[in-house]
């Protein structure tokens, strides 16, 4: 099972890291989204979503450069992770074939 992230597609984004002496990259779909801060207010929030190799393999990121500035539905996965250091947190992971949903929100009615 997974859920559905909705907001603005910013594309695939690269992100290249050092740890001690080894080079990582991580490969993320940037989904741009509103989100109600604890205030009660609206906030805007640039999401990264996390590809995997087997998604990498298949070419995925090109087919979500095509959505760039559209609304798009992603099915994600939740990871939790824990670190050797005491921290605690989640990834948001690409799921399914990795293609976007045809999903869309509903929108609010224009009062007369």
């Amino acid at each position: 099972m997974s859920l559905v992230l909705v907001g603005l597609c910013h594309g695939y984004h690269a992100n290249h890291r050092m740890v001690r002496d080894q080079s990582f990259t991580d490969h993320q779909l940037l989904v741009e989204v509103v989100d109600t801060n604890r205030y009660g207010f609206e906030e805007t929030k640039t999401i990264a979503v996390k590809l995997s190799k087997a998604h990498m393999d298949k070419g995925v990121q090109h087919v979500w450069d095509q959505y760039k500035g559209k609304q798009v539905s992603v099915p994600v996965f939740v990871g939790a992770w824990a670190s050797k250091a005491g921290n605690a947190g989640f990834d948001l992971i690409l799921a399914g074939e990795g293609k976007p949903l045809n999903l869309q929100l509903a929108t609010k009615p224009v009062a007369a």
